[in-house]
């Protein structure tokens, strides 16, 4: 496990371009929110010298006061194109799935990074959709079914006249539910690595064998993303110091500020290639054949004679043709 999270490490730090990649589509689809988002407040803005305290320090009242001079809410307008672009970057998701494999695959390939990385989007974009409404199902299932089963069974106690009980179980339940989702997305995850390492069509046999895989190896499956976890929640805490003390009230100031919130989101897309990485590491450890990338197969899929000398490889071969000849 602690080798795996070292490879993975390792891949993100040796490919900055496939995290820069990343870092602007996930930039573009920001834009696509925040530029008509920031037009529509610059003129509420422009209208009310209240908006100014927010120089010094966020002020949600005042925010929300602003955001209703007109007869379409602001917070309306921004969460629904929010609401697209999440449905968006999750059609995306699979997309950028298969090219993160592709690099990581190939990595002895001549032909150019932005072909390696299209051409793995293309080539697994429809399996990989097909495994993300699998995995979407049965997550929506099973956590409503479990976030029902718990409810139930914590109802009492949420109940009870010691105040923070209720406090307690809602973080237990939220807890509980994001143990049971984290095995699905995990799933999903591992599940896109076997399908593109073994070139199988059969996703409902795919990502049900994934589940299988991360049950096998449940606490190293947990421990590795938890590890990326903590390090997103490092940057954000980080993040959300700075933006705690430092005042925004002139363009330099909000400049920096952007360029922070860019550092983080850089570093996001760093560790998600890092935690792909480890898990195909990972799986290639636990798998009975190595994972390979050599031109005689597709890409990112396991040759059959992995870790086989050259030399009983050609004897298997040539005993084979002689079968096939004279059997």
């Amino acid at each position: 496990m602690l080798t795996s999270i070292r490879d993975g490490l390792w891949a993100g730090l040796r490919h900055p371009k496939l995290v820069l990649l990343i870092w602007t589509w996930n930039l573009l689809l920001a834009l696509c929110a925040a530029l008509p988002a920031f037009g529509w407040w610059t003129r509420a803005f422009s209208r009310s010298p209240e908006a100014s305290t927010l120089l010094q320090r966020f002020n949600f009242g005042v925010l929300a006061d602003l955001t209703k001079y007109d007869e379409a809410g602001g917070f309306a307008l921004l969460f629904g194109a929010v609401g697209g672009l999440m449905f968006l970057s999750l059609l995306a998701s699979a997309f950028v799935m298969g090219g993160i494999l592709e690099v990581l695959a190939n990595d002895d390939d001549a032909r150019p990074f932005l072909h390696r990385f299209f051409r793995g989007g293309g080539h697994f974009f429809w399996r990989f959709v097909r495994l993300l409404l699998i995995a979407g199902v049965c997550l929506v299932v099973v956590v409503a079914t479990v976030s029902a089963t718990v409810g139930a069974l914590t109802a009492p106690m949420a109940d009870s006249e010691w105040e923070p009980a209720g406090y307690l179980v809602g973080l237990g339940n939220l807890l509980v539910l994001a143990i049971v989702a984290a095995f699905f997305l995990l799933g999903l995850d591992y599940a896109r690595i076997k399908v593109a390492a073994l070139g199988s069509h059969g996703m409902l046999r795919a990502y049900f064998g994934a589940l299988g895989f991360v049950a096998r190896h449940l606490f190293a499956t947990y421990a590795m993303a938890l590890v990326m976890v903590v390090l997103m929640a490092a940057l954000m805490l980080a993040y959300l110091g700075y933006e705690t003390y430092r005042t925004t009230d002139s363009w330099g100031a909000i400049a920096l500020l952007l360029a922070v919130q860019q550092a983080v989101v850089l570093g996001r897309a760093g560790l998600r290639v890092a935690l792909v990485g480890a898990e195909r590491s990972f799986y290639a450890r636990r798998t009975p054949v190595a994972m390979t990338a050599p031109s005689a197969v597709p890409a990112g899929a396991i040759s059959p004679t992995a870790g086989i000398p050259a030399d009983e490889t050609l004897a298997f071969l040539s005993s084979l043709l002689h079968t096939m000849r004279f059997g």
